[in-house]
């Protein structure tokens, strides 16, 4: 009885998050056909794939981003407010690649650049071997 109103704090407090979540979705959702409207643009307007080759690859990888932070959304509500620590590193290596891609013109912001994202491909290793082992193990009780 005592810590009856703790649960009711708790509870409404993850319906606030889960509608806050399906905002989100919702306005990530609209970004995403925008940029793919964008990505279908430039493809069927461009004259010479060359020259726009930069803002092409920009916006194939902004696609790719808001696809990404849909999924992630998804997982969400799929795993019952769990998300992974690999979606987070998959999010990280793309908007990094992106990056890089976008501004390459500055030699040790690409270097800086590329690092992070080995770095990131490291922890991503990890990760996977860890969970892993982790699974592995018996239960304890």
């Amino acid at each position: 009885m005592k810590h009856e109103w703790h649960q009711k704090v708790a509870n409404y407090f993850e319906y606030v998050l889960n509608v806050v979540i399906i905002v989100i979705g919702v306005v990530i959702f609209g970004f995403l056909l925008r940029s793919i409207y964008h990505l279908l643009h430039l493809l069927l307007t461009v004259n010479d794939m060359r020259a726009d080759f930069n803002e092409i690859t920009e916006s194939t990888l902004a696609v790719f981003l808001f696809f990404e932070f849909m999924s992630l959304i998804r997982e969400y509500f799929i795993k019952d407010a769990h998300i992974s620590m690999e979606s987070f590193l998959y999010i990280g290596v793309t908007a990094l690649i992106r990056a890089i891609l976008v501004y390459h013109d500055q030699t040790m912001r690409t270097l800086l650049l590329a690092l992070s994202i080995f770095l990131l491909v490291i922890a991503l290793t990890f990760y996977r071997f860890f969970r892993e082992k982790t699974k592995r193990l018996p239960k304890s009780k």
